[in-house]
């Protein structure tokens, strides 16, 4: 029984397979994924060297790109290398201009002294014009008296002349019968007197010649008298005969013969001067004179600088930097996100707040925070140019560029004071011609302001801020200023209280005609209420 086996032989183990050797089902699924992560590596370094050519190739473009802007820049450099001359050239050239401008610095400083200088001797002559219209106004007034005063004197003088004449014709009249009288008395015969010629006339009968020795002494006075009773003057010889006619046929005596013709009679007395002659009529123009000889004049003063001439053309563009511009940097890794940042102060609903001025105070009302206090100022109160609204101006200025003492192109502001000279509407006089303060409030939580005259509460939905009396320059003030409200309780800033009359503050009084009265009254002052919403 060969076949058999022995009995005291130990069983060999049967062999296990192969899955059963590598841990059954868990190692079979650690053999997946380490065949997954072996292709996976696979891809992913095939990318990377893709990515890798890719980069080399952008590498390659970008050297060739930096080579060629190398190039040009080289071409710059040996542009700006020419350009060099060219720019020593400008600044010499910006030299000269720095000086220019300097000399047309100077020059224009002693224009604008000049100009004040006009300026004072412009006022002076505008004094010296208004003192000499007043005088030519009482001259004209003297002269309009004299005109009246020489008519009456002509008038005078024409009736003295027209007397005058009447006396000498009547004296030349009584000289030519005087000349008569004396011609008879030389020839031996007087003739009657006209009473006794008068009465022998009447005693002859009609037609006879008269006595002998008669002669008409009648014919002699009325030689000289006209239709009209006026005397003519006369200095010819007279047609009357100077001897005495006898009658007809008498022969107790001869004829004598015949007189020497009279003498002619005196120049009358010389006449008063006439009136003086209308001024004759403006003669042709002469001829040009000579050039005159005299020694030619000093240069005139430098003109004042022209207009601002045209912009030049624009110049070359500017050299940018000779360096190669770097690659631009990788992106960085993003940062952690940062931590909330704290909340912010609560926002006013979209209003923005409102910003109003209070007049007469140096604080803002509660609720209101003071953005800054200080006086008020304004244009002078007799001066029409300026500003014509009212400044609040803070106590600590600060200045940009300025130039010391006043001048003549520019407008001026002043510090205001009250007016108050009665009792109302503040209840007192104690604020006169001290200086105004005020103050600028911002209220956040609300976004529209509004002034009412001639109330002193708001509306409906509205807050008063404050409340008081308008207040603005004096009606008759040429420096015209706005209508501001004034506090009802005002205030004065420290330290000013001298009258300075500069910038004021009048109380405002309403007038009745286009106002509606009686529910306005005349002469009542005007309140006023600064309200926000």
């Amino acid at each position: 029984m060969a076949s058999e086996k022995p009995r005291y032989a130990h069983p060999l183990p049967e062999r296990s397979s192969r899955r059963e050797r590598t841990g059954g089902p868990l190692g079979s699924v650690v053999g997946v994924l380490g065949a997954a992560a072996v292709f996976a590596s696979a891809v992913v370094l095939a990318v990377i060297v893709q990515n890798i050519g890719h980069e080399m190739g952008n590498l390659r473009a970008k050297v060739e790109r930096d080579q060629e802007e190398m190039a040009k820049l080289q071409e710059r450099v040996a542009t700006l290398a020419q350009g060099a001359g060219r720019a020593e050239k400008g600044h010499e050239e910006m030299a000269k201009l720095q000086e220019r401008v300097a000399t047309l610095t100077g020059k224009t400083d002693s224009l604008q002294a000049r100009a004040e200088r006009d300026q004072d001797e412009i006022t002076k002559l505008q004094e010296r014009v208004a003192t000499l219209s007043a005088r030519a106004e009482r001259d004209h007034d003297d002269i309009a008296k004299l005109q009246a005063q020489a008519q009456k004197n002509h008038d005078d003088m024409a009736k003295l002349q027209f007397q005058a004449q009447n006396d000498q014709e009547e004296v030349l009249s009584l000289r030519e019968r005087i000349v008569v009288l004396e011609t008879q008395i030389q020839g031996g015969s007087v003739p009657p007197n006209y009473s006794e010629q008068q009465q022998q006339t009447s005693e002859s009968p009609e037609g006879d010649s008269g006595p002998v020795g008669e002669i008409d002494v009648t014919a002699v006075q009325n030689n000289n008298v006209t239709e009209d009773g006026g005397l003519v003057r006369r200095r010819s010889k007279r047609d009357v005969p100077n001897f005495i006619p006898l009658p007809a046929g008498s022969g107790c005596c001869q004829a004598g013969r015949d007189g020497q013709n009279g003498r002619d009679g005196r120049d009358g007395v010389a006449g008063t001067p006439g009136l003086k002659g209308e001024p004759g009529q403006k003669g042709d123009i002469g001829p040009p004179g000579e050039p005159g000889a005299g020694a030619k004049g000093a240069k005139g003063e430098t003109g004042i600088q022209g207009a601002k001439g045209q912009k030049g053309a624009q110049g070359m563009t500017g050299n940018s930097g000779l360096g190669a511009k770097g690659a631009k940097g990788e992106t960085g890794i993003q940062g952690a996100k940062g931590q909330k940042g704290a909340q912010g102060t609560p926002g006013n609903n979209g209003l923005g707040g409102a910003v109003y001025t209070r007049w007469g105070r140096k604080t803002c009302p509660s609720g209101a925070t003071t953005v800054y206090s200080g006086v008020a100022g304004g244009s002078y109160h007799n001066h029409p140019g300026g500003g014509t609204n009212y400044q609040c101006l803070p106590t600590n200025p600060q200045w940009g560029r300025y130039q010391d003492g006043t001048q003549v192109y520019s407008a001026y502001m002043y510090g205001a004071e009250y007016e108050i000279h009665t009792n109302v509407p503040f209840g007192s006089t104690s604020l006169l011609n001290h200086d105004v303060p005020c103050a600028v409030c911002y209220v956040p939580t609300r976004g529209s302001k509004l002034i009412i005259p001639a109330r002193n509460t708001c509306p409906t939905a509205w807050t008063r801020e404050y409340h008081g009396y308008l207040m603005a320059e004096r009606h008759n003030h040429a420096g015209a200023k706005e209508f501001v409200c004034v506090d009802e309780q005002p205030e004065a800033a420290q330290g000013g209280q001298a009258s300075q009359n500069q910038a004021l503050f009048f109380p405002v009084e309403a007038r009745c005609g286009s106002l509606p009265c009686p529910s306005y009254v005349e002469g009542r002052e005007l309140t006023c209420a600064v309200c926000t919403k």
